[in-house]
């Protein structure tokens, strides 16, 4: 083979390998823009608390999905495909959502969270979340209802229950002696004899009777004894 031969083999060689090193790097560098296109960033979001409505900004067209928890209440909003920006992760406010939190939940997805005040709720129902246009998917505002719940009690009562029917706690009482009734007193001052709680006959003597004594007023001399 001849050296003229050889050369032009070598340069051949080195001008494939140069091109399919080209063509990697295209590769490579365009796959890398593409993923990137498909990550969205989350650029800003406002939540205002007289209307309970929420606007979210991403820099690209992504859809979010929301769903509700009730212990505790509050209401959750996923949007995948996206990043956290330069944006507040955590407010405060009053009123029946007392908080918003927004988070990197995975790689790919982030997550808004409104706190609920507790007694609240969010009807199923009465909640929208849609892009401010159809050809402006990059803008999403959440309009949810919330309303008012009635507390649980701690400790609930039983309903339809007669509570005279239930027995008692209570032990019974033993070694009671029966009520004794008292006759008043007769004509002649007498006492009434006792009775026997034994209910046994028993002979008694008469109580005699008491004398006559002066009624002395106050302040006079006392009578003298005979």
């Amino acid at each position: 083979m001849s050296k003229a031969i050889m050369s032009n083999n070598i340069q051949g060689s080195k001008q494939l390998f140069g091109t399919s090193l080209c063509v990697a790097i295209t590769l490579f560098a365009g796959s890398s823009i593409a993923a990137s296109e498909q990550i969205a960033k989350l650029n800003s979001w406002r939540f205002y608390p007289d209307t309970k409505k929420l606007e979210i900004t991403l820099s690209s067209g992504k859809t979010p999905q929301y769903f509700y928890l009730n212990e505790p209440p509050r209401l959750v909003v996923d949007i995948p495909d996206t990043q956290l920006g330069k944006v507040s992760t955590q407010q405060k406010y009053t009123g029946s959502v007392q908080r918003v939190r927004v988070s990197q939940m995975s790689a790919n997805v982030t997550r808004i969270v409104l706190d609920l005040a507790p007694g609240s709720a969010v009807d199923s129902e009465k909640v929208q979340l849609q892009p401010v246009s159809r050809k402006n998917t990059t803008r999403w505002v959440l309009r949810p209802t919330i309303v008012k719940v009635a507390a649980k009690p701690n400790n609930p009562q039983p309903t339809n229950v007669n509570y005279l029917q239930l027995p008692s706690t209570l032990a019974p009482m033993t070694g009671m002696q029966p009520f004794v009734s008292v006759p008043p007193l007769n004509s002649n001052n007498q006492a009434p004899q006792a009775s026997n709680f034994n209910n046994t006959n028993s002979s008694t003597s008469p109580v005699p009777t008491l004398r006559n004594y002066p009624v002395i007023e106050f302040g006079q001399p006392l009578p003298k004894s005979r």
